[in-house]
């Protein structure tokens, strides 16, 4: 059995829950997701979930600006909860970095973020109970802050599916249908055959996999990203911001019920590479003290936490840390993947760009420094997460 599609996206995580919202406000109307387990059940279900602003290029700013815009009026403008808390973030800055953050506010602020940099004496005016350590300055975002990832991801679906679109479930793909150097649609676990002229993987941690499918190889290696849940002791008081400590390489951010997300900037997840299956199980003793310790270091009154648990969370990563958003070799064959930890908080604008694209219209960012053909001669070698707050 055969039926027809528009576009088809393998994946129901954030990115294609998003892309496929996009598609129906641009008129498309047969947009097919197909999600081997359920909505998020990828790495956007363990995504803590920060949005900041600060990125080292104008595509990157100007696209994250536009998300932050939708996730803080998610209910007016997609019609569900987006789990949106303002609670601002905090960046800590080190001196082998400090050099770069004229620039990088002087870009934030033409592109319409609210941002003001702060001498690392003056982090009382955000919250006393932070330790700046050895950082040489403080970049401050007070309209940003965290979202609920399994909440927009819904929205999105929910949206698109009032839209006329179709979001399947259980429904793995397992082959791509090729009509000579074009893409021609996809076959299911099933053996159902869904023709369509456009075929977008938004796998996530397994577009590599599909995309082998099609004969194509992604420069993409999944990294293991361990995240530990503490509970703040009862007198901790209000929630602190978002901290991401590139000083001291640990990020803090604040859950209701009393409880911190921390995890490390300072790892390279490309030394450590995971089994996609492996999302989510839980993180030991040994690869939780280096992480605890950095966070008491950021914030001193973590020392009393009690760790609640600890589990693995995972990237897709390419070779410079930036996401492919881009037509591959066969024709109709898109790729929104190897989002290195960007995923979540650029998801919106990535949505609203390759609808753009995918239909013929002008996108609203400029899509080249997410080709994919910008890695055929190499990309920047030994980059890293941090790298891509500051270049």
């Amino acid at each position: 059995m055969t039926r027809y599609a528009d576009v088809v996206i393998v994946g129901g995580g954030v990115t294609g829950a998003s892309l496929a919202y996009h598609l129906t406000l641009r008129g498309v109307r047969r947009v097919v997701v197909l999600e081997r387990r359920f909505l998020a059940a990828g790495g956007t279900g363990r995504s803590v979930g920060v949005i900041r602003q600060l990125y080292p290029t104008p595509e990157a700013t100007r696209m994250v600006v536009r998300s932050l815009a939708v996730f803080r009026e998610f209910a007016e403008r997609v019609g569900a909860p987006s789990g949106f808390v303002a609670s601002g973030v905090l960046i800590a800055v080190p001196a082998a970095l400090a050099d770069r953050l004229e620039g990088a506010l002087a870009r934030q602020r033409a592109l319409g973020a609210r941002v003001e940099r702060l001498a690392p004496d003056a982090v009382g005016r955000v919250d006393g109970r932070l330790d700046p350590g050895d950082a040489a300055a403080l970049l401050w975002e007070p309209d940003a802050g965290y979202a609920d990832p399994a909440a927009v991801t819904a929205g999105f679906a929910a949206a698109a599916r009032r839209r006329g679109a179709r979001i399947e479930q259980g429904a793995e793909v397992v082959g791509i249908l090729r009509a000579g150097d074009r893409v021609a649609g996809v076959v299911t676990a099933t053996g159902e055959r869904i023709a369509a002229p456009l075929v977008v993987n938004a796998a996530g941690l397994w577009a590599r996999d599909v995309a082998r499918l099609a004969g194509l190889d992604l420069p993409i290696v999944v990294g293991r990203h361990p995240v530990i849940v503490l509970e703040r002791d009862p007198d901790f008081g209000p929630p602190h911001p978002v901290y991401l400590d590139l000083a001291g390489g640990a990020y803090l951010r604040p859950e209701t019920g009393g409880l911190t997300l921390a995890g490390a900037l300072t790892e390279d997840e490309t030394r450590h590479p995971m089994d996609p299956a492996q999302l989510g199980s839980e993180v030991g003793l040994e690869e939780a003290t280096p992480r605890l310790a950095r966070a008491a270091r950021a914030l001193p009154r973590l020392g009393e936490a009690r760790v609640r648990r600890g589990y693995a969370g995972a990237f897709d990563i390419t070779p410079d840390w930036m996401p492919i958003l881009d037509e591959t070799p066969l024709a109709g064959f898109w790729v929104a993947a190897g989002m290195s930890g960007h995923g979540f908080k650029l998801a919106p604008a990535i949505g609203e760009m390759l609808a753009a694209r995918l239909t013929g219209a002008t996108p609203p960012v400029s899509p080249a420094p997410f080709r994919l053909d910008r890695f055929a001669a190499g990309a920047r070698p030994g980059a890293t997460l941090v790298a891509s707050y500051l270049g």
